[in-house]
């Protein structure tokens, strides 16, 4: 009996012994609410980017558009310019000729002995 008793504390020693070195894991009971509200920031995280991305198209969209008006309003200023400069360059009959194109067209003058008719059928 002494031999099984001896062997056994020999026993509890040696398991003590490892048992300082080893130790139970046990596993840590996890927080829902912690996972909750990492959850919900993901979530608000993403509609807040989706709002935002869907909110940046449409300001794109608008400067686009924007972007065609202006340059077609800088197309038909540079056909004035160009008109203006060829306008400018009128010395002698083209000069006169050209002031009573205006006159005529945009001021409703006549000349002498013209007369002028409209038509009331609207043909």
């Amino acid at each position: 009996m002494k031999d099984k008793n001896a062997q056994s504390k020999s026993r509890r020693v040696e398991e003590e012994a490892l048992g300082a070195d080893i130790k139970e894991i046990k596993p840590e009971k996890k927080k829902k609410g912690r996972h909750i509200l990492l959850y919900l920031a993901i979530i608000g995280f993403a509609f807040y980017a989706v709002i935002t991305i869907i909110n940046q198209s449409v300001q794109i969209s608008d400067k686009k558009a924007e972007l065609l008006e202006l340059q077609q309003q800088i197309n038909v200023i540079e056909i004035q310019t160009q008109y203006l400069e060829k306008v400018q360059g009128y010395k002698g009959d083209e000069l006169s000729e050209y002031i009573e194109k205006i006159a005529k067209e945009d001021l409703g003058y006549i000349s002498e002995g013209e007369r002028i008719f409209i038509n009331v059928a609207g043909d």
